[in-house]
């Protein structure tokens, strides 16, 4: 009987987990997806000012690992809870009181605060709710929800937008107030959460503090990767729609809901992959398939720049294809929290460990965006991509190296 209540409570905190994973998504489309159109019709940004926003914008993934270890002792619930409402905080004030430049870099950063300390919560959570042997396919359920919310909420952005309920010029940004509210209503239902869960490894587990160690290397390296690689997603894909194709923020949200949908089932494959063919397989298939598809999208950038392509035709479509399969790599973040989970020595070691790598991957970050927003301007838009592109070399090496090594575990414990 006592088994049946916590199996059932279990349920019930997967089917609340899941609402605000979907409440999360759809905030982050309401707010963060629209960043780059806030910052060039409200503020008036140019390339490099968009390249050093990324500063205030990035440097809390930086602190998040420092941030964690200080909370050791908390459960992750908990603290995801904090992160919606930093979220909230952020976009209420950047929606509702048309801050200055400068206040509104600081509640970009409390935004973002919020926003990156869910990001390795959501992982580890979603890791802890999933089934023996099932742990790709979980994280691919989650990912998948949370792609399709995105998906409906980059309609309600294109439609807003496209038909002016939805504006840059309004008093009050009602796109970032709506998502302010979605944020605290998932805080409350973390609270809720954290309320239900039975005594499992999930509410029980202490977290590590600050956790580095030697044999995490792959998992770190590959996180510098993404990092770099997320800029294209963040930053210069969109300044390729917004600044070379003169798009506004409907064209963009259009995309999204097409990336969103994309990723709905992308995410399921990827979370299947590493359950059938392994860490390995994926490590690979990922690498390659962002060099090919970044270096694409640099070359049609370039040409965008040079005037090579026309503004109509098949020219124009093919650079929203790339744009649209340059986008989907967010869905391997997955596959970098399955690493995690492979290389940990001890489970209470995965939280901290991911917020770790999260800290590397934005220290590098920061600095990358500024530098690759100067060579945007100083030396043309394809080596942005050409150089990005290039990074995914090491996802493929890490892919070979991880297969070598569980090969050896293997053996071992036969």
């Amino acid at each position: 009987m006592e088994e049946n209540n916590k199996k059932r409570q279990l349920q019930r905190a997967v089917f609340v987990f899941t609402l605000v994973v979907c409440l999360s998504a759809i905030a982050g489309g309401l707010g963060s997806s629209t960043f780059s159109n806030y910052f060039k019709e409200v503020y008036h940004v140019d390339s490099a000012q968009r390249g050093f926003l990324e500063i205030p914008r990035e440097s809390p993934g930086v602190l998040c690992a420092l941030i964690i270890s200080a909370l050791a002792g908390f459960s992750d619930i908990g603290i995801a809870a904090v992160s919606q409402v930093l979220v909230m905080v952020g976009l209420i004030v950047m929606g509702a009181f048309s801050p200055s430049y400068g206040m509104m870099m600081i509640f970009l950063f409390i935004q973002s605060l919020g926003m990156h300390l869910f990001m390795p919560l959501n992982d580890a959570i979603s890791m802890d709710l999933a089934r023996e042997g099932e742990v790709g396919k979980t994280l691919g359920n989650f990912k998948s929800k949370a792609n399709m919310c995105t998906m409906v909420t980059a309609f309600v952005i294109f439609a807003g937008y496209r038909w002016g309920f939805f504006s840059f010029e309004d008093k009050i940004l009602k796109p970032f107030v709506i998502a302010a509210i979605l944020s605290l209503i998932a805080a409350g239902l973390l609270v809720y959460m954290k309320k239900i869960m039975p005594s499992t490894q999930i509410q029980a587990k202490t977290k590590s503090k600050f956790v580095m160690r030697k044999k995490y290397m792959p998992y770190y390296l590959t996180l510098v990767a993404y990092g770099c690689q997320k800029r294209i997603k963040l930053v210069f894909g969109p300044w390729i729609i917004i600044e070379l194709m003169g798009k506004g923020a409907d064209t963009v949200a259009l995309l999204g809901i097409l990336t969103s949908f994309i990723g709905a089932f992308f995410s399921k494959y990827l979370g299947k992959m590493l359950d059938e063919k392994g860490l390995k397989y994926t490590m690979i298939f990922e690498g390659g398939y962002l060099l090919v598809v970044i270096a694409a999208l640099g070359a049609a950038a370039g040409a965008l720049e040079r005037g090579g392509l026309g503004s109509h035709g098949i020219w124009v479509f093919l650079v929203y294809c790339l744009y649209i399969l340059a986008f989907l790599l967010e869905q391997f973040n997955m596959v970098h929290a399955f690493m995690m989970r492979k290389l940990a020595i001890d489970p209470s070691e995965v939280t901290a460990s991911l917020s770790v790598g999260l800290s590397l991957d934005h220290i590098l970050a920061i600095t990358v965006s500024a530098v690759l927003g100067v060579i945007w301007e100083k030396f043309g838009a394809e080596y942005v991509f050409f150089l990005t592109a290039a990074t995914s070399l090491m996802q493929i090496g890490v892919g070979l190296y991880m297969g070598r090594q569980l090969a050896k575990q293997e053996n071992k414990t036969e």
